[in-house]
């Protein structure tokens, strides 16, 4: 009831404060996109502030929520990357500049004489648009390993292969890079309008019929001087119209190369592995923690550094993101919403929030797995006297917080629609472990409250949402929220005395 008087106090004083009619009601504070931002946020740090409550509970601590945070995130953009191939891309085993011809060992069975090639993706050789001028298949001498279509065969070493004669030499000989078949383009028309942007339409000649929508069309310049590439939104029989407007560049001499759209993992596969791999390290934390009895502060701080550095390693340190590959599937779960009334909707994180509250409600109250948990935290030994197997409770407080920080951190990377390894998660762990002892967690472990966790977490971000719309320097946030933890603590320690000493003055009454 205290950390829900002071939200509704937050809540009124915000109210006040971003109102410049002296109506409450109109402030900045209550309009919809804020109100809907500060549900969402409330919801991602909710699922974090949850996780961590359960090791509190059983006196532990975990510091590595926010670079599970930042991995979670990466491994599911890395899951559901998306590529575009083109459909018949044949590997290049050999290129000789001299006799202007590439060596193919498979899939050149159907380029023939005429057809028109685009060599690219070469270590050294530059991007080419090339005829084939001569065609023959047969053995082909090997040179210090490598195929040379112009070296003697008699005596030589030789592999079956086809070689590729053009009226264009690369630039250099290379052994990789890949050869993809282009298409004539029969015309290249206006097409819709939708909204602001122009699209365009293009005939191309070829199979067509096994482009879909969410395909691309590679469009290349006869000299390949010019690129152009787009995504391809519809189909009407051999007419694909396009998501762009290229009828100022695109003429009827370019070239055009159907590419194939590849996921990498399905989405369920994709979140199934995350979960899958949050399960594992929780296993790790737990299994540290009570059977090699390290400290759980040293066992998260190593951590929250091994699991941020595996980040940047996997990802090359560089951002990554999702794109627009996602934004009518799984990116709603981050960034959409549910529409009420007046422009105010409520967002889709938010019921990930109630269902997991929910769910750690009915485990933590109404459960004896919940009472061994804060029998646990209460006094360890004792609970341990008692039979309860301390070290599987343990274990599973940890892996709980894992696997909600991997939700929360996927919720964040959709929301943001981008990762950057170096930062993406920080100090999260601080706004989780803030709002869990606000929220009625003592730090001592054996109390805890899911609601007064999730209302913890609220009063955590209308404090933040405050620094913003109030226009108070940024660099005093994590101040406010050390602040709000050493407050957080003052009262739990002065509680507990007061009960302490309301209990001894009970028992010192003669029945």
């Amino acid at each position: 009831l205290g950390i829900l008087g002071l939200l509704v106090i937050l809540c009124l004083f915000m109210m006040v404060m971003t109102s410049k009619s002296g109506l409450p009601w109109e402030g900045t504070f209550v309009q919809p996109g804020n109100l809907e931002n500060l549900i969402r946020r409330t919801a991602m740090f909710g699922v974090l502030s949850i996780g961590v409550s359960f090791v509190i509970i059983s006196s532990g601590i975990d510091l590595s929520i926010g670079s599970i945070v930042c991995l979670s995130g990466c491994l599911l953009s890395l899951f559901l990357q998306v590529d575009y191939r083109p459909f018949d891309q044949r590997p290049i085993v050999a290129v000789d500049k001299e006799s202007s011809s590439i060596v193919l060992s498979e899939g050149a069975e159907s380029l023939e004489v005429g057809d028109v090639i685009r060599y690219y993706g070469g270590r050294r050789a530059r991007t080419l648009v090339a005829k084939i001028v001569e065609r023959r298949s047969g053995p082909i001498a090997l040179v210090d390993g490598t195929p040379d279509p112009a070296a003697p065969i008699d005596g030589a070493e030789t592999i079956e292969g086809t070689v590729l004669v053009l009226d264009a030499a690369p630039s250099n000989d290379d052994s990789l890079g890949f050869v993809a078949e282009t298409w004539p383009i029969a015309e290249v028309l206006p097409g819709t309008s939708d909204g602001a942007a122009r699209r365009s339409q293009v005939r191309p000649v070829g199979d067509v019929e096994r482009l879909e929508p969410r395909d691309q069309l590679e469009m290349v310049a006869p000299d390949a001087s010019g690129l152009k590439r787009q995504k391809i939104v519809a189909r009407d029989g051999d007419l694909l119209e396009l998501d762009d407007d290229v009828t100022r560049s695109v003429t009827a001499e370019w070239r055009a190369i159907p590419l194939e759209r590849r996921q990498r993992m399905s989405i369920v596969g994709a979140l199934l592995s995350v979960l899958g791999i949050a399960v594992a390290l929780g296993i790790v934390h737990g299994l540290l923690v009570t059977r090699l009895q390290l400290q759980p502060f040293v066992v998260t701080l190593c951590g929250l550094l091994i699991y941020r550095g595996l980040s940047r390693w996997l990802v090359n340190d560089q951002p990554v993101g999702f794109g627009s590959e996602y934004e009518s599937s799984l990116s709603l779960l981050g960034i959409g919403k549910l529409p009420l009334f007046g422009g105010f909707g409520i967002p889709y994180p938010f019921f990930v929030l109630l269902g997991i509250a929910i769910a750690a409600f009915v485990l933590l109250e109404l459960t004896v797995w919940g009472r061994y948990l804060l029998a646990l935290g209460r006094n360890e030994e004792a609970a341990r006297y008692s039979g309860i197997d301390t070290r599987t409770i343990t274990m599973a407080a940890y892996v709980i917080s894992v696997v909600l920080a991997a939700i929360g951190g996927m919720l964040f990377a959709l929301d943001t629609n981008s990762v950057s390894p170096s930062s993406f998660g920080n100090s999260f762990e601080l706004y989780a472990i803030a709002a869990a002892v606000l929220g009625g967690c003592s730090l001592r472990g054996g109390e805890g409250s899911i609601l007064g966790v999730v209302i913890g977490t609220a009063v955590m971000q209308v404090l933040n949402n405050m620094i913003v719309l109030l226009e108070i320097s940024d660099t005093l946030e994590f101040a406010i929220i050390g602040s709000v933890i050493l407050i957080g603590v003052l009262a739990d320690e002065s509680g507990r005395r007061f009960v302490a000493a309301r209990r001894s003055r009970q028992s010192a009454v003669p029945s």
